[in-house]
């Protein structure tokens, strides 16, 4: 089932002997359920990688030996096709969604890792944070079974793959008011939670070897209960490149309005679908541009009120550098244009 908001809690004990506190010794990675180009996921690959992943878990939700084959030689990337065959006697209610899917082969991943921490992220996200993970994870509390990263959501900026790129923080993370996070946002915020169109939850990096988990997308559960005992990660974030571009915007926005995280769930009053449905057929694609242009664009005036109030986050991901240097270089139809 995809995370529930009304699961009961529970906390889960941590054995000793899972506690790694020797950041040397530390290993952690990242587990996704992939359907992107090569180029993306060698991106996303390398980014990890260098910032110190010792595993990169990708399961390809949809098959492709090109993409098996590109990462053969790289120990530290290892790719799961999932075939038929590898949904063979599997419950075939775990492939019926993308997210039970994730969840599914996140899930598959922690029970037969031997790392120490497993973060389950998307192709478009990005471990942001000052000092190296391994120190992060490794002072979290002996009790924790999770750390918690804080959302990030990227802004539209004419390359923000190269140099510096801002991401926009979340109102409540910095304590400001609904009410001021409106203003920056003055014709769509009063919609828009925090004037986000990506997840507001954060995400989370799951301490390993405990019994009977299930690693979803935005919590663990162990039994059907949501696992409680976490520690946030209070200088570090998940960066979400969700709508880098109009053209990414336009190119998903269907399928998120229909299956993912636009649409509207059992007992949700309006999500982003339901907007974007009202103001494409009042004001077509004129309105949707001036939606994104509101929410996603880096403009002058949401920069300086981002950075005014502590809410304005930028990095250097420099990904086709790291790709360079990682893999070398990707097949010529795969570079990006």
């Amino acid at each position: 089932m995809p995370d529930a908001p009304d699961l009961a809690r529970t906390n889960v004990p941590v054995p000793a002997e899972l506690v790694v506190s020797d950041p040397g010794k530390l290993r952690w990675g990242t587990v996704s359920t992939i359907r992107a180009p090569l180029c993306d996921i060698a991106r996303f690959a390398a980014f990890h990688l260098d910032l110190g992943a010792a595993e990169v878990n990708i399961y390809l939700d949809v098959p492709d030996p090109k993409t098996a084959d590109f990462f053969a030689a790289h120990k530290a990337v290892r790719v799961a096709q999932c075939t038929d065959d590898y949904w063979s006697g599997k419950p075939e209610k775990a492939r019926s969604t993308h997210q039970l899917r994730q969840a599914f082969n996140a899930s598959h991943c922690y029970r037969n890792t031997g790392l120490d921490w497993l973060a389950h992220i998307d192709v478009d996200e990005f471990l942001l944070a000052p000092q190296s993970i391994a120190q992060l994870l490794a002072s979290a509390p002996a009790d924790a079974a999770f750390a918690r990263l804080r959302p990030a959501e990227m802004l539209a900026q004419p390359d923000p793959w190269v140099g510096p790129s801002h991401f926009k923080l979340t109102g409540q993370e910095v304590g400001l008011e609904k009410s001021v996070i409106r203003d920056f946002y003055p014709e769509f915020g009063p919609y828009v939670p925090e004037g986000f169109l990506s997840h507001i939850g954060g995400k989370n990096i799951a301490r390993t070897g405990l019994a009977n988990i299930r690693l979803g997308l935005h919590h663990l559960q162990q039994n059907g209960a949501r696992v409680a005992n976490g520690h946030p990660l209070t200088s570090a974030h998940i960066g979400h490149a969700h709508a880098p571009s109009w053209e990414v915007f336009q190119q998903h926005m269907t399928f998120r309005m229909r299956k993912g995280s636009y649409r509207r769930k059992p007992n949700e009053t309006m999500k982003v679908a339901d907007i974007l449905d009202l103001i494409s057929a009042e004001d077509g694609d004129a309105g949707l541009r001036r939606f994104f242009d509101e929410l996603c664009q880096a403009s002058p005036a949401l920069l300086a009120h981002l950075s005014a109030h502590d809410m304005l986050l930028t990095a250097s991901l420099d990904l086709d550098e790291k790709v360079a240097r990682w893999f070398g270089e990707l097949p010529a139809s795969e570079n990006r244009t």
